[in-house]
């Protein structure tokens, strides 16, 4: 039987994102940019490192300095060959179609609520301005919403 594995605290859990990073760096790799600049997204979503945690995380903020280990790998590999960041852009675009696919279905969704909002109004409203009461024939609100 294995033992139940001991949950990691925050500081814990911030070191051992720090380490991630800190090791992948260590073996040169291609850093990922995007318009001319670190593409931090990338190198996060990469290590499973929330990219919040930067700012909170002084390891992470000082791998992630203007003049830090990332941004002088990235110099020099800008150097090395200014086309470089061509690969980083086509993943980050895919993540974007993505995420504005869903951003686009949540505002249906909304709109649609707003709209049965807007027919409650309007159906207690003319309530009151006549006494005659409108009959719901739509679902206000979806089960798992």
């Amino acid at each position: 039987m294995s033992k139940p594995k001991k949950k990691l605290s925050a500081q814990e859990k911030g070191k051992l994102n720090a380490k991630k990073i800190f090791d992948w760096l260590a073996t040169n790799p291609n850093i990922p940019l995007y318009q001319g600049k670190v593409n931090k997204t990338a190198i996060c979503k990469q290590h499973g490192v929330p990219k919040s945690t930067i700012e909170t995380n002084s390891e992470l903020r000082e791998l992630f300095e203007i003049n830090g280990p990332i941004e002088e790998l990235a110099s020099k590999q800008k150097l090395a060959n200014p086309s470089n960041s061509q690969p980083a852009k086509e993943p980050v675009r895919v993540a974007s179609d993505e995420s504005t696919s869903m951003l686009e279905d949540k505002i249906d969704e909304l709109e649609k609520s707003l709209s049965a909002i807007r027919l409650d109004l309007a159906s207690e409203e003319f309530l009151l301005a006549t006494g005659r009461y409108i009959p719901r024939l739509y679902n206000h609100f979806k089960e798992h919403g």
